[in-house]
């Protein structure tokens, strides 16, 4: 089982990934999410992963990034 960790509120969603320190971080800007991944421990280190209209997509790319590093 993952060690997983899921923080949001009405502009940010991020989920951290403790068992590879790892972050996907997805902020909200006017009328759209963009979505970030890269170490928990470096911030200031991430990098763009893309963008999305909505919540529930963050979340659906939230579960692929989950899957890609399962694998």
């Amino acid at each position: 089982m993952a060690d997983l960790e899921l923080d949001f509120d009405d502009d940010m969603i991020a989920v951290d990934d403790h068992d590879r320190q790892q972050r996907l971080m997805a902020a909200h800007d006017g009328d759209e999410w963009t979505v970030f991944e890269g170490p928990i421990d470096r911030p200031h280190a991430l990098s763009k992963r893309g963008s999305v209209e909505t919540a529930n997509q963050v979340l659906v790319a939230a579960l692929q990034w989950i899957a890609e590093n399962d694998e």
